[in-house]
């Protein structure tokens, strides 16, 4: 009788411990399992799905991860920041740009969620027209500290505006911006 008692707990416990599964927004599933981890539910394949199920589950194909992107095209009259990097515990937000003076603005701010302070960050930065020619390439530092003054190190967990970048380019409604991180000096 013992026995009995265990095992039916044991089912019981089961069920009231099994993972649970939400549909999200834009209709993709997550299974949230008891050690707070989740992953994606998928979708059968065809050689899994049987055939008389009468409700179908549509495939949804991946997008591939592509190593050479195009540059990410900004309009001037745009107020969303034009994109994020991050390198080393670093991100470096570029935000909406704009034309003042014969230069393309781009203001920056930083965010060090390394361990260490950062004293120097310089970002290449390419800018193209809208069909894909080189305007201007330039390396830019967005923040510089001076060594051994530990005032102005960018700390950890601090968060603050860099220089922002500017570009000697033509007057044009739209851009192409492509921008990496090439050098972080922490101490």
């Amino acid at each position: 009788m013992k026995k009995l008692i265990v095992l039916g707990g044991l089912i019981a416990s089961s069920q009231l411990m099994a993972a649970q599964q939400l549909t999200l927004e834009d209709g993709r599933q997550v299974q949230l399992n008891d050690d707070f981890t989740w992953h994606y539910v998928t979708a059968p394949t065809a050689s899994e799905a049987q055939v008389d199920n009468t409700t179908a589950i549509p495939v949804v194909a991946g997008i591939p991860v592509i190593q050479n992107q195009t540059g990410i095209l900004i309009s001037l009259d745009s107020d969303k920041p034009t994109m994020q990097l991050s390198d080393s515990g670093v991100d470096i937000l570029l935000a909406a740009a704009s034309y003042q003076d014969g230069q393309l603005v781009i203001p920056t701010s930083l965010t060090n969620q390394s361990r260490q302070a950062v004293i120097t960050v310089e970002l290449e930065v390419e800018v193209l027209d809208s069909s894909g020619a080189v305007l201007s390439k330039q390396n830019t530092k967005v923040w510089s500290s001076i060594k051994r003054m530990a005032d102005t190190y960018l700390r950890p967990e601090q968060i603050a505006a860099g220089k922002p970048i500017k570009v000697d380019v033509e007057s044009a409604s739209q851009y192409q911006i492509k921008a990496k991180v090439i050098n972080i000096e922490t101490r």
